[in-house]
């Protein structure tokens, strides 16, 4: 027989050996544990709570049958005067929502008055009455030294425009 096989077969025997070993050591221990398990299932279950009777069932009354439905529209849609210019050119500070320009400060020069806004990019802008900021027509009406005057034209849902106004206030946190 060569090495290699007598080696093989003493690592199977240990093997074996060692887990045949636990198991005969598990022997008559459990004597306890067999009589207790025997009373438990010779004993008489214990009698069950009755199931508690639900209440009877009483259905809601259907009271939206007197409501209007919701697929049809609430308002009716009116023809508006006021509407975007959709041949206006579209200056720089549009393409920016609102909510991520800053004004950073007020600037009077002779007669004029303008407003410093910060765009995304950090960089300063000047305007003045009449520039267009946001993506909603939110043309200047007023600039005042804590911030400014936005007309903006928004969609009212039923196919028309609505005029907002909008204030936009002076930014108190520093750009850097």
């Amino acid at each position: 027989m060569s090495v290699g096989r007598l080696r093989a077969s003493g690592a199977r025997t240990a093997l074996l050996l060692a887990l045949v070993l636990p198991l005969a050591a598990c022997g008559n221990g459990n004597e306890n544990l067999h009589a207790w398990v025997h009373r438990i299932e010779t004993e008489p279950p214990a009698p069950l709570m009755p199931v508690p009777r639900p209440a009877p069932y009483k259905p809601p009354a259907f009271a939206a049958a007197l409501l209007r439905s919701p697929f049809v529209p609430s308002v009716r849609a009116l023809p508006s005067a006021v509407r975007p210019n959709p041949n206006r050119p579209r200056q720089y500070l549009e393409r920016f929502p609102l909510d991520s320009l800053k004004l950073v400060g007020t600037l009077l020069m002779g007669k004029h008055v303008y407003a410093l806004v910060q765009d995304p990019h950090g960089i300063v802008h000047r305007v003045t009455y009449g520039n267009y900021l946001g993506q909603d027509d939110g043309k200047i009406v007023a600039i005042h030294p804590n911030g400014l005057m936005l007309r903006e034209i928004l969609p009212n849902g039923t196919g028309g425009w609505v005029v907002t106004r909008v204030f936009m206030p002076l930014s108190t946190q520093s750009g850097g």
